[in-house]
């Protein structure tokens, strides 16, 4: 997860020297936030001496029921990334605060140099900067309607994070399944083989093929017990269990519907609301304030070229945000729908190397083809299989990112 800290002071800080007072009470801001998340790390934490050593690759533990559902829960309660995100929030609304005191500051300035019963010469020592007044304006208000954007996105994010690694894991265990019933398939066919060589119907050639095919299914099986011992390690550390937990995941990969969502109403709502976009409004609106306090300087010098290099540079990624975004939608709903398609493919593809694969199993019995008809029919309904279990799970992960891409996205602009 992506920390974001409260940048923009520090910009503004260095575009216009804004009050140092308030520079050093939101600096403070992440530096507390970063301290927090890791006091609360080290309290949940296990000390190395406190662990038990599970002696093999057996899981162990009371079993852990856990649907999707039930993930996004624990995720929301107690991960480091919900943590984060929710100081995030906090420190927003301290920036915002700042900010609002430097405008409050400022405006005192304004009014005691209005007032006639102060003297000419307290007045002397007053600073009023209207652009600085404008410039704390329109970073507290940016910062008041952000931060809850920017929460939504880590969020989603993170939500989005624990879908992938929940079905990830779910479709690992998939594959592991068609494996094992691929060694199934392969060690019946040895059987028969051995049978039709003790019959005079075959050669001792097909029996050794036979076996061979036998021993590779078996590496397979255990190419995909490793994988998902992998993955279930993994997850277990993502979701804060211990290393070696058992984990029953209740959900099955199901194939979702398509998005409701039109292509129009998702780039029009992803360009109301889509964080990219209103992050960088905002510098492209404190740069242009930034360039103001140049205005006097001659054309010519260091810091108003400078001044002027960087408002072009934040104008020409505010004209390309909303592009960026719109390309983006566009993208995941080719992406969406693409994916559909492969599933609905590799869908009969599975039913068609099923059917072919009985059938030259029939044939076989009869004597009507070879060993090698049949293993090819079983390696080609084996690979069928993985390839739908691995669609599925990319169909249902490209509806998703589709449907968050219409609205703040997964990720949170800088404050």
């Amino acid at each position: 997860m992506k920390k974001i800290l409260c940048t923009s002071l520090v910009l503004l800080l260095m575009l216009s020297g804004v009050t140092a007072v308030f520079a050093e009470e939101a600096a403070d801001q992440p530096t507390t936030a970063i301290a927090a998340a890791d006091t609360g790390s080290a309290e949940n934490g296990t000390t190395p001496s406190a662990v038990t050593v599970v002696p093999d690759m057996n899981f162990t533990g009371t079993p852990v029921k856990l649907s999707l559902e039930d993930a996004y829960k624990k995720m929301l309660a107690d991960s480091p990334g919900a943590k984060m995100a929710d100081l995030n929030r906090q420190s927003a609304d301290g920036v915002a605060k700042g900010y609002g005191e430097s405008v409050q500051k400022i405006n005192k300035a304004r009014d005691a140099l209005s007032n006639p019963s102060i003297p000419d010469d307290v007045k002397s020592g007053i600073v009023y900067d209207s652009v600085s007044k404008d410039m704390a304006k329109l970073s507290r208000d940016y910062a008041t309607t952000q931060g809850s954007k920017n929460y939504e996105s880590e969020i989603n994010a993170l939500k989005t994070d624990t879908f992938e690694k929940y079905y990830t894991l779910k479709e690992m265990e998939t594959q592991k399944k068609i494996a094992a019933d691929y060694l199934a398939l392969s060690e019946k066919l040895l059987s028969n083989t051995q049978l039709k060589y003790k019959l005079g119907t075959v050669s001792k050639n097909d029996v050794l093929k036979a076996e061979i095919s036998v021993n590779e299914a078996k590496d397979n099986l255990l190419a995909s017990s490793d994988g998902l011992n992998a993955l279930k390690m993994g997850f277990n550390q993502f979701m804060g269990y211990d290393l070696m937990q058992t984990v029953t995941l209740s959900d099955e990969i199901k194939e979702v519907p398509l998005s409701t969502t039109t292509l129009a109403s998702a780039i029009k709502s992803a360009l109301a609301n889509r964080n990219e976009i209103s992050g960088a409004k905002y510098l492209f609106e404190l740069a242009k304030l930034n360039l103001e306090q140049y205005a006097a300087y001659p054309r010519s010098s260091s810091k108003y070229i400078a001044a002027q290099m960087e408002c072009l540079q934040y104008e020409t990624g505010y004209k390309n945000a909303p592009l960026n975004v719109e390309r983006d939608v566009r993208t995941k709903y080719m992406e969406m729908n693409q994916k559909y398609s492969a599933v609905q493919t590799g869908k009969k593809t599975v039913e068609n190397a099923k059917e072919s694969e009985r059938l030259a199993q029939l044939q076989y019995d009869s004597g009507l083809s070879t060993l090698a008809d049949v293993q090819g029919a079983q390696v080609e309904y084996y690979k069928a299989q993985l390839a739908y279990s691995k669609a599925l799970l990319e169909y249902n992960l490209a509806v998703d990112a589709y449907n968050l891409s219409s609205g703040v996205g997964i990720e949170p602009a800088r404050i």
